[in-house]
């Protein structure tokens, strides 16, 4: 983002011109521009100031009272602001953000260049779906692998990556997180226990233990069931364990993709030492 596009690329005139949603869309891009600047640490506080008295201007044009620009030149703080203004124009046209719409944040790229989070090596798990429908939920299950340290997916009977909204969802963690298709997902678990691996469905059947309470091994396949159903009654026969999240509400169930975040984060915890290598 030059300099010569820091400045608001419309007039007035031209500007009121649009429809109203336009005119936010048109704000909302230009901000996003600005917010990419931010993160990428590609600013100093004479393009703040020429930025902050832009947006000021169009604010009046548009009669819209947003909350006070900070006088800081702390980059947080920017980031906050741009972030919130952002928001403010999706609500003002209306346009409600899913999660993939939502701004990448600095503080995971403060920690890469940090070296904080680049040579920790994947346990040795793995995560099978079967059966998944939800696109949002298999996009979920890479960014939940990728930031719990998991190592690939198993994809039974379920799209993957190579679906636009599956990918769009995942975020990029597509790019580390390796994934494998199968259609016949019983064989393909059988294989896995055959290398050594513990199958374990994460169900609520009889005998299957809370998770806090169950010994976890050294490397395994975690099952993750169908959003409708659960686990298919033909996977459960090859399931070695049965763990579940025990519920203490009145609806007694969660998002797959929330409990996958439960489970897999509990078992990163377990597994690893203050390293970040595997017990």
């Amino acid at each position: 983002m030059s300099e010569d596009k820091i400045f608001f690329p419309f007039t007035k005139k031209k500007f009121l011109r649009l429809q109203p949603v336009t005119r936010h869309k048109w704000l909302i891009n230009w901000l996003t521009k600005f917010y990419q600047r931010l993160i990428t640490n590609r600013i100093n506080p004479e393009i703040i100031l020429l930025f902050s008295s832009e947006y000021l201007k169009v604010l009046q044009w548009l009669n819209l009272s947003f909350k006070k620009i900070s006088k800081s030149n702390n980059n947080r703080a920017w980031v906050e602001y741009v972030s919130d203004a952002i928001h403010f124009h999706r609500l003002q046209a209306g346009i409600s953000p899913k999660d993939h719409d939502l701004l990448n944040y600095t503080q995971a790229k403060i920690n890469n260049s940090d070296g904080l989070q680049n040579n920790i090596q994947p346990l040795d798990y793995h995560v099978a779906l079967d059966r998944f429908r939800s696109l949002f939920n298999i996009g979920a299950m890479y960014r939940i692998s990728d930031a719990a340290g998991f190592n690939s997916i198993i994809l039974g009977h379920s799209p993957g990556s190579e679906n636009a909204s599956v990918k769009k969802t995942a975020m990029g963690a597509e790019k580390w997180i390796k994934s494998k298709t199968t259609n016949d997902f019983a064989t393909t678990l059988i294989g896995q226990k055959e290398e050594g691996y513990k199958i374990i469905g994460i169900e609520t059947i009889k005998d299957s233990i809370n998770y806090n309470d169950f010994q976890w091994p050294r490397k395994a396949v975690i099952v993750f069931g169908n959003e409708e159903y659960g686990i298919s009654r033909h996977i459960l026969r090859i399931c070695d364990h049965f763990v579940h999240i025990p519920m203490y509400g009145r609806k007694n169930s969660i998002n797959v993709a929330n409990a996958a975040s439960v489970i897999m984060f509990h078992i990163a915890g377990k597994l690893r030492n203050n390293s970040g290598t595997a017990k």
